[in-house]
């Protein structure tokens, strides 16, 4: 029998999972006779509290919460020093109850309370992959593992500008509008990657994602074929666009047929190395991360995910 603690992030959808914890706890304990909880009051706070509960011996933590509560509670499974997981047993479980939950919808995960607690119950744990990103610069080495799908680019521009509004003025439409209004000014920037330390790639590009889910900025398709425990990134390179191509072609992002555009160039690569003369930002499962150079790094079978 599992060891379970719930993580729960009150302030994700936009306030309202606070006001939903009595519902959701009670789903929860219709499928867990005992089980502990922890509200966190600040970002990246998941991260610590998992470790701390791994090392506890607790060895199933579900989430309460979107994406980014899932990439913080994931992380946790890692030592913060060493990158060697805690307990290679343990898994993580997330019932949905966020605006952003990229990840948790090609998951298929369902939306109800109730049948997501259940779902966690009765379902065996899928070993999935996670990319890990390091950052060079001159503070040394930083790690940060995503889930989901990092990018760099213009996606990275529209995190920084939706940063700035208030979490509780977010919708299902913020990642899109935020694009709308980003691309007006935005300019492609000019990188260079190395894939799987032989192939070389220079060049300007507009996006440029590092996928090991599929969809990503609430509910685009960037990459169609990925699969989180195939062994591989998927890597999406799209070649600068003008505005009105941008918008012409953002429903193929919608309708996961953006690989029909021969702009998008879609490689398989387990390591990814990407520098730039530009400064150049970078996002993970949605949220703002550090700039370039980085490397990106599939860790195979990385984390066990019940579903």
């Amino acid at each position: 029998m599992n060891k379970v603690h719930v993580i729960v992030n009150p302030f994700s959808a936009r306030g309202r999972t606070l006001r939903r914890w009595d519902a959701i706890r009670e789903a929860i304990r219709a499928h867990f006779r005992e089980f502990k909880f922890s509200f966190t009051e600040k970002p990246l706070q998941a991260t610590e509290m998992a470790r701390e509960l791994l090392n506890d011996g607790f060895d199933l933590l579900i989430g309460v919460g979107g994406d980014g509560t899932l990439n913080e509670i994931s992380n946790g499974f890692f030592h913060a020093r060493s990158g060697q997981a805690i307990n290679t047993d343990a898994a993580v479980g997330i019932i949905p109850s966020g605006t952003g939950s990229d990840f948790i919808r090609y998951m298929k995960l369902p939306r109800d309370f109730g049948k997501s607690a259940a779902r966690i119950k009765n379902a065996r744990n899928r070993r999935i992959d996670m990319g890990r990103i390091t950052y060079g610069g001159g503070n040394g080495p930083r790690t940060q593992y995503f889930i989901n799908v990092a990018d760099f680019g213009l996606g990275a521009e529209v995190i920084r500008n939706v940063s700035a509004i208030g979490s509780a003025n977010r919708g299902a439409l913020t990642y899109y509008r935020g694009l709308l209004s980003t691309m007006m000014k935005y300019r492609s920037k000019k990188v260079r990657l190395t894939i799987d330390g032989g192939e070389t790639l220079q060049g300007e590009y507009m996006i440029g994602a590092v996928a090991n889910g599929r969809i990503f900025g609430g509910g685009m398709v960037i990459a169609p074929r990925a699969e989180p425990d195939d062994g591989y990134f998927d890597l999406v390179l799209i070649d600068p666009m003008g505005r009105l191509e941008i918008l012409a072609n953002s429903r193929l992002l919608y309708a996961g047929t953006i690989e029909r555009n021969p702009k998008v160039h879609i490689l398989k690569a387990r390591h990814i190395q990407v520098e730039s003369s530009d400064e150049v930002h970078i996002e993970y499962d949605g949220e703002l991360g550090e700039t370039l150079p980085a490397e990106f790094t599939l860790v195979e079978k990385a984390l066990n995910f019940r579903v």
